[in-house]
């Protein structure tokens, strides 16, 4: 038996997917690339994915990666106030836990201490370079290593065979400008992409000018911790993308991508005016500047070989920076006023190389991936407070950062094989990745080397029971291994009495395996696809107290691996065009989806915070076959989460989250082919409404819970004109 598996007929097919009425509008099968590292059928892979590609985007009016994933069963992105978001939640866990890779290249960890003067977050990514994000739910290490213990989130940014006609010298040029009401900001970007020959080349720019993101109006608009309106801020960024590709002959191609990403913000904390710490400790003229920075570089190369060895080669060498400076400034009795500046970066090298090789055997056909990651990395805190006015003023004290600078060095080699079998009904996926990692303080005796690796693997199987019906099964393994936060974060305060927080560089990785199966039925009036999960928590690392007194009245405390936990659920996700479905006008459609996830502590029973209520989403749009204007009308609901869906960590009775139902109105217009405005209604009832991440932790007594409201009704407005 033969077996044909040609990429372009793969490709082919899925454009003339579906009747001849459903084409011009809907498309039901997409390729992913993140569930295998290559091209793949979604229908093809035994593991959830979601895609949002930039007409979601734009067609939502989406600013930033927490908007562009909103609709996203399963997937948010939490964080609010002067520091923004704070990393993808998957299933429940979320920030490190989730691997995040832009074009190739891995971002640096989060780093959050805890105080309210230093955060360092992944939000450096501007949406208008977007050109996809794939959301790979699921333990993932086997496929990208250490992070990737709840899943990965792989985003490609523009090229410029995106923007051009796929053959012959052709040039892009376009502007798009924008307000949103919610934080009163403008943008405006410019994209220029052009083909001479064989040398391709994408220039984006892109400034935007705006201010906080509100909260809801009913909030009160008072200085102190009662405070319910959003911190006054001025924030403005900007984003240069440019990439370069030259087709050097038929099998050779280079390629270079560099960017830089600027973001500044300065405010008003009038949240902690008044606000008395303890005895002497009264903040007043508390007001705040950051900046933070992401900076990258990479070349590339592209080799079709056709040896024995490998069909293609791609690598890639990069070199990344990330840097966050923030300023507080302060007044208080005992210290005058004062600026406690906190600034930190990474640095890293990262080179990656990907071997595909594809061939047949008598009754299969196998595409083989292997390769090799390795990246270095250093971390560096500079912490300082300099003393502008009062008794102390002209002076300034280094302050001691809450880890020591260090450097850490991380390799992994991984081999998979995607399978066909039995003329493709049947398709076997098989994964085995080895991940070393070692972090080594620098300039520091007080802390040792910490080394730790793992081996993870995954098996998957799509079984086509019809054209239109198949299913799936996967069991995958995923891991972590602790950050440098983790193991030498420290602190030791500076009162009689209090606490001696102490590392521990003798962590072990945290691990997962998870289980996955489910169902997915495409037809040409649409698809559904549904979900089963359980994921399995082993190593968790956790504050632990050591001891009661360390001979100073202190007690003592240090992280280690001490918990275990599950999460486990279920997830539904359909597509109808309703003019096949129902015989509906052509064009019109729906979109649902239905997340429900349950996690628990194995250790005490408690649940996770991080894990989201029962969420549903439903959507009623219009697509003009002509493509001239069309709109959507979309509504997501939470249900509430209180009692014992929270965890009572430290003994906290948490405020309940209430539920909550909000309806997004959006629209667009051609007027002529080379313009189209787009325009939002959010949140159009004005519910006032918090999400759940925002008051994990609050106690119902709490100052500000209204500062942590999401913004009531809102509008935006875009216009994007293609020359």
């Amino acid at each position: 038996m033969t077996i044909k598996k040609n990429k372009l007929a793969l490709l082919v097919g899925l454009l003339c997917a579906g009747s001849a009425t459903a084409q011009e509008v809907y498309t039901f099968d997409e390729v992913v690339v993140s569930a295998t590292r290559t091209e793949q059928n979604i229908n093809d892979v035994a593991v959830s994915v979601d895609v949002v590609d930039d007409k979601a985007m734009e067609e939502n009016l989406a600013q930033d990666l927490s908007q562009a994933v909103a609709y996203e069963p399963g997937v948010s992105m939490p964080g609010t106030g002067r520091f923004g978001n704070s990393g993808f939640n998957i299933r429940g866990l979320s920030e490190n836990y989730v691997k995040t890779v832009v074009d190739g290249v891995e971002q640096p960890s989060s780093y959050d201490p805890g105080a309210d003067v230093m955060r360092k977050y992944n939000n450096t990514v501007e949406t208008d370079t977007l050109h996809r994000v794939e959301i790979n739910k699921g333990p993932s290490s086997s496929l990208y290593g250490s992070d990737a213990l709840a899943g990965a989130v792989i985003i490609r940014t523009k090229n410029p065979e995106d923007l051009l006609e796929a053959e012959g010298d052709d040039t892009y040029a376009a502007v798009k400008t924008g307000y949103y009401s919610a934080d009163e900001s403008y943008k405006a970007t410019a994209t220029l992409a052009n083909r001479t020959g064989d040398l391709e080349t994408l220039l984006i720019f892109t400034h935007r000018d705006g201010h906080e993101t509100a909260t809801h109006g009913s909030g009160a608009d008072i200085e102190g911790r009662d405070r319910g309106q959003a911190d006054p801020f001025d924030i403005n960024s900007d984003n240069l993308l440019a990439k370069a590709f030259y087709q050097i002959n038929e099998n050779h191609r280079i390629g270079v991508t560099g960017e830089i990403f600027n973001r500044d913000a300065e405010g008003q904390i009038l949240s902690n005016e008044g606000y008395e710490m303890m005895p002497g400790f009264t903040y007043t003229r508390n007001s705040a500047q950051d900046e933070d920075s992401r900076k990258r570089i990479s070349f590339e190369h592209s080799w079709q070989a056709n040896n024995a060895a490998f069909d293609h080669l791609k690598w890639q060498l990069t070199a990344l920076e990330s840097e966050t400076k923030h300023s507080t400034f302060d007044e208080t009795p005992s210290n005058g006023y004062r600026n406690r500046a906190r600034n930190g970066v990474d640095t890293s090298n990262q080179f990656d190389a990907q071997f595909d090789k594809a061939f047949e055997l008598e009754n299969s056909y196998h595409e083989i991936s292997y390769g090799v990651n390795y990246i270095t990395n250093e971390f560096e805190l500079d912490y300082r407070d300099y003393y502008l006015e009062g008794s102390k003023a002209g002076t300034s004290v280094d302050k001691t950062g809450e880890v020591p600078n260090a450097e850490s060095v991380k390799w992994g080699v991984y081999i998979q094989d995607q399978a066909f079998f039995m003329d493709e009904q049947l398709v076997v996926n098989a994964g085995l990745r080895y991940d070393n990692f070692e972090a080594k303080p620098k300039n520091s005796t007080e802390h040792k080397n910490s080394k730790s690796d793992a081996v993870t693997a995954k098996l998957g199987a799509v079984y086509h029971w019809t054209d239109s019906v198949s299913s799936y099964a996967n069991v995958s393994q995923g891991f972590k291994s602790p950050t440098l936060q983790d193991l030498y974060y420290f602190y030791e305060t500076d009162a009689a009495m209090g606490a001696v927080f102490e590392a521990n560089p003798n962590l072990k990785p945290e691990e997962s395996i998870g289980y996955e199966t489910g169902m997915r039925f495409n037809y040409a009036f649409g698809r559904i696809d549904v979900s089963v999960f359980y994921n399995d928590y082993t190593n968790f690392i956790e504050s632990r107290k050591t001891a009661e007194d360390n001979g100073e009245g202190k007690e003592v405390w240090t992280k280690e691996n001490i918990s275990d936990a599950e999460i486990y659920g279920a997830e539904l996700k359909t597509q109808f065009a309703l003019d096949v479905l129902v015989g509906a006008p052509k064009g019109m459609y729906t979109d649902m989806s239905l997340a429900y996830a349950k996690g628990e502590d194995k250790q005490n029973g408690e649940a996770i915070d991080s894990v989201a209520p029962l969420t549903a989403q439903f959507a009623l749009g219009y697509a003009e076959p002509q493509g001239t204007y069309g709109g959507k009308v979309a509504v997501k609901a939470v249900a509430g989460k209180s009692d014992s869906d929270w965890s009572n960590a430290n003994g906290v009775d948490n405020v309940k989250a209430p539920g909550y139902a909000v309806t997004d109105i959006t629209a667009y217009y051609r007027p002529m082919s080379d313009l189209t405005v787009r325009a939002g209604l959010f949140n159009a009832f004005d519910k006032k409404y918090w999400e759940y991440s925002d008051l994990s932790g609050k106690e119902a007594d709490d100052q500000g819970l209204d500062r942590r409201t999401q913004p009531g009704r809102n509008w935006g407005i875009e216009a994007e004109y293609v020359f």
